[in-house]
């Protein structure tokens, strides 16, 4: 059947495969089914609300409320929230059921939730595991010496990268997996020594390639396969590639950009396939590996029977609407961040560590059987923090579901946008301005279309850094011998937003080792143009341009790229 979305009015399918999840994900109280009705909003305004309430990238300074140490937080200063460090947040120096309150069955649950958000402290950031000398990683875990890198586990010496995992040495990437020592990469896997490279696997020593698998030694070369001395798509002798590339010198900022235009040149003459991905079976999405089952999803791996699910990466068995995370997460549905082992989570944010059960929780941990719940670790049947036996836990829950029911959500021009029960903490209930939130990067908003919508805008500004000196991009020395240790003690003005930067030591000595330029953008532009290479998440249907077969796929038809289907696009590679 097709519905219409409340939020803009936009047609979308709501399938039988759909209702079939929604009827098994609804909880079970007294034998009784508590139904989980379709959803009003399409499939992108509900990713929007989920991900409006997420800060990936914007950090600010605080104090741990409980020991007084200096932190990093993504906590806005302007909030006043009151912000735990890492250790405190999980020690036993405090309880959150403390602050935990009796349901009322007079007002809203989310605007008893706001009023409990507010109370309970929040962890600085989100990091995992063991962490040495990563101060600055957000959504990550298991780092060393790592400065600004998120969505990232298991990496050492990275630096301003996105969906980073198991990585060493690698700078300025989005979604670089299995990789060491690679500079301004976007979707490469298990490569080594790349700079400027995209959509390659298992290459090493290059630069500039695009959709190449199983090379080395290749420069400005684009779709090959298991080859090695290759200049622009050409075979070449090993001494006539090494006289090739000794032309280049790309510690030029010049030269490096002028090799990156000449890329998108030969891109236009290669055929790409109407996805990207591989291992898929009956899947429908892109940036899909490994998958079975999975439909209408994004950057995703290992994940069997999903729906709607976006940078699901370490494994997943039917789940539906989920941003972000994985790890033997299942039968959960509307979630924010959710995983590790975690089961049967609904309308939840931040879910972690073999929780189970959970409904419209906010940061949860190894707890279970928790409703309306915030900062709650190793407990089960608390609603709203309270802390309840079994018996009476599930006889409210019900109760409190009912009451959802009845209970009208709006939006905030005052239109009815259904009930609250089956929906997720609308973008209202955010701690931080749009436009620091994830959704900016994927649905972006001006600040006026924003405020019509009755949501938050944050103008605030990082202070600038403290230096001797600042100069302007345009100043720099073209090349990276040209550029003195003083940098250091410079900010440099972006060449896009103008706004002031440093450069690190460890940033430094990275370009010098690896002859590479010093960057003219602040990380911020950087990580946008790193995303603006990927394509957007949806679909355009078009013809294969060898075949004319119909394709669904994210390559619009106004783009220059060929595009094939991928029956076509294997016998034009292989």
């Amino acid at each position: 059947m097709k519905t219409t979305c409340t939020a803009c009015s936009a047609s979308f399918p709501i399938t039988e495969e759909d209702l079939a999840f929604y009827d098994q994900v609804s909880p079970v109280f007294g034998g009784k089914k508590e139904a989980i009705p379709p959803p009003t909003l399409c499939p992108d305004c509900r990713q929007q609300r989920r991900i409006s309430i997420m800060n990936e990238r914007h950090f600010y300074p605080s104090v741990c409320g409980l020991c007084g140490k200096s932190t990093i937080t993504e906590q806005p200063t302007s909030s006043k929230k009151t912000v735990y460090c890492r250790e405190c947040s999980h020690g036993d120096r405090w309880d959150p059921c403390s602050y935990g309150r009796e349901f009322d069955f007079s007002r809203p649950l989310f605007e008893q939730m706001k009023d409990l958000w507010n109370d309970v402290p929040a962890q600085n950031l989100l990091n995992a595991g063991t962490n040495v000398n990563s101060d600055y990683i957000h959504y990550a875990g298991f780092a060393k010496n790592c400065y600004l890198i998120m969505h990232a586990d298991f990496c050492e010496d990275c630096y301003y990268g996105y969906g980073f995992k198991k990585n060493t040495g690698c700078v300025d990437g989005f979604y670089n997996l299995s990789c060491q020592y690679c500079y301004d990469c976007v979707d490469v896997n298990s490569c080594y020594g790349l700079k400027g490279c995209q959509d390659c696997i298992n290459c090493s020593s290059s630069s500039f390639l695009r959709d190449c698998v199983g090379c080395k030694n290749c420069f400005l070369c684009v779709g090959l396969r298991d080859k090695e001395y290759c200049f622009e798509n050409k075979q070449l002798t090993k001494e006539k590639y090494a006289e090739e590339i000794g032309k280049y010198d790309l510690g030029s900022h010049a030269q490096y950009l002028g090799c990156k235009i000449r890329r998108l040149a030969i891109e236009k003459e290669h055929a790409f396939k109407e996805y990207h991905g591989h291992n898929r079976e009956n899947c429908s999405g892109d940036y899909l590996t490994n998958c079975k089952d999975t439909h209408s999803s994004f950057d995703c791996e290992s994940v069997e029977g999903g729906r709607y699910l976006y940078q699901i990466v370490t494994g997943a068995k039917n789940i539906g609407d989920i941003y972000m995370y994985g790890l033997n997460l299942s039968e959960s549905y509307e979630c924010a961040v959710a995983g590790n082992g975690c089961y049967h989570v609904l309308f939840s944010h931040n879910a972690h560590v073999n929780c189970s059960d959970l409904m419209y929780c906010w940061y949860v941990q190894s707890s279970n059987n928790c409703f309306g719940c915030i900062n709650m670790h190793h407990k089960k049947y608390c609603i709203l923090n309270k802390q309840y036996t079994k018996a009476k836990y599930e006889e409210l829950i019900p109760k409190i579901i009912e009451h959802m029911r009845k209970t009208p959500l709006r939006l905030p021009d005052g239109s009815f946008a259904g009930q609250e029960w089956g929906e997720f903490f609308p973008t209202s209930f955010s701690p931080f301005g749009y436009n620091k939130s994830s959704a900016q990067m994927y649905y972006p908003l001006t600040k006026a279309e924003v405020k019509k919508r009755g949501w938050t805008w944050d103008d605030s500004e990082p202070e600038p850094p403290s230096v001797l000196k600042v100069i302007a991009a345009s100043k720099l020395p073209d090349s990276i011998t040209e550029i003195p240790d003083d940098i250091l003690n410079w900010a440099v003005l972006c060449e896009v937003t103008n706004r002031p930067f440093k450069i690190t030591p460890q940033e430094l000595r990275f370009y010098r080792e690896q002859r590479l330029p010093v960057p003219r953008r602040c990380p911020d532009q950087r990580h946008l143009d790193r995303f603006a290479q990927r394509n957007p998440r949806r679909f355009w249907e078009r013809k294969c341009a060898k075949c004319s077969k119909p394709i669904r796929t994210t390559y619009s038809p106004e783009r220059p790229e060929i595009v094939y289907c991928e029956s076509c696009y294997q016998k034009s590679v292989y």
